[in-house]
């Protein structure tokens, strides 16, 4: 991995594109997070905010590849300037509107469905300025390097929340989109970007069996993350959960660095999940216990950056230029509808159950990710 990644000088164009989409990306390591603490402390119900964030990824989900095909028609920094504007004028909307459950969920909704296609625009490009004998290295440090978001975006926004309060928060979260989009825009690769127009009615790319089989993947894989995330707020509190759930993200970095490289071949991904399903597994042998919660969280996150970076891959060999931005779309989707009915089905069991009833919905997740995966690596070729 490390010569590859000093490979990558030779894409000086790639590396910037790389480092400005993450920031750009980083909001939606907050959300998840900011919006459970933010709206379980208006409202005083985790099943109203988990219903909420749930809404805002089904939001999401169905503007995907909407506007993932606009980039096409209207050009990048038209379409995620927009997309930035609307969904930041919703976030900061949360923070002053009544608090009741109804205008959370519907300007959570909005924020969803204003979501910018920052991965689907950075993915598309990535061809255009990377030369093709480092493909394999610039998603793959893609995948690992986005983790990042994951450690720092959680820490971030319960670390705002206990030294300011739950509103400053969501402030915060909108400051970043809109700094973090101004600079991915500035880019020149971004403002030179030609995103092919595609003939074909939207959805049509679902026929082809890698974006099906990715977005399906990527739907039960990113549920999974649903439970120990919101589970982490009810068992630990706002302020441990955030460095749970960097640890979570500390163990996919190490699995993407070290392992990664290392695993190949059709059950790579068979296996990486299987290593994410033992954490999980593990986490509800005690999952009160901090110290053992956050090794089982280290573990299952070994499996996380390897498994998103096998499915980044399988798109891009699978599909051509008038395809792939729509196709990253669809993924995405796909990812977003298993996070939002995973946390709705989270934050029900917490509040019906017990706060370690939302591991189970992980495990569950994760059970049908691997049987999946195994299908997949069967039936499927999609190395």
């Amino acid at each position: 991995m490390s010569t590859g990644v000093r490979g990558l000088s030779q894409a000086p164009e790639s590396i910037k594109l790389l480092i400005s989409q993450l920031v750009a990306r980083f909001p939606f390591g907050m959300f998840s997070l900011a919006f459970i603490i933010f709206i379980q402390a208006e409202t005083g119900s985790f099943a109203i905010a988990g219903i909420a964030l749930g809404a805002e990824t089904v939001g999401a989900s169905i503007s995907g590849p909407i506007i993932s095909r606009y980039m096409s028609r209207f050009g990048v920094r038209k379409v995620i300037g927009t997309a930035t504007f609307v969904t930041s004028s919703a976030i900061i909307a949360m923070v002053f509107v009544e608090p009741e459950p109804i205008n959370l969920v519907l300007l959570a909704t909005l924020v969803g469905l204003s979501s910018p296609p920052i991965v689907s625009a950075a993915r598309t490009i990535y061809p255009q300025v990377t030369p093709k004998q480092l493909l394999r290295q610039i998603y793959a440090l893609d995948a690992t390097a986005q983790e990042v978001i994951w450690v720092f975006g959680p820490l971030v926004a319960t670390l705002v929340a206990a030294a300011f309060n739950h509103h400053v928060m969501m402030l915060t979260v909108a400051g970043i989109q809109i700094f973090g989009s101004i600079w991915f825009l500035a880019n020149k690769s971004v403002g030179k970007a030609k995103i092919p127009k595609s003939q074909a009615a939207v959805g049509r790319v679902l026929k082809n069996p890698s974006v099906t089989a990715v977005t399906f993947l990527g739907l039960l894989l990113v549920g999974s993350f649903a439970g120990v995330e919101i589970g982490s707020v009810a068992l630990y509190g706002k302020a441990l959960a955030g460095l749970m759930f960097a640890i979570f993200s500390i163990g996919s970095i190490f699995g993407g660095f070290v392992l990664a490289p290392r695993i190949k071949g059709k059950y790579a991904l068979t296996i990486f999940v299987s290593i994410m399903l033992a954490g999980y597994v593990l986490l509800m042998i005690n999952p009160e216990n901090p110290y053992w919660g956050g090794t089982a969280l280290f573990i299952a996150g070994i499996g996380v950056a390897p498994s998103l970076g096998i499915l980044s891959l399988w798109i891009v060999n699978g599909t051509g230029g008038t395809d792939t931005a729509e196709a990253y779309g669809w993924t995405t989707t796909g990812q977003l509808v298993g996070f939002s009915a995973a946390s709705a089905l989270a934050g029900i069991a917490i509040d019906t159950v017990a706060p370690p009833a939302a591991i189970l919905v992980s495990i569950v997740f994760g059970i049908a990710t691997l049987l999946a995966a195994i299908y997949a690596a069967r039936n499927l070729n999609l190395g």
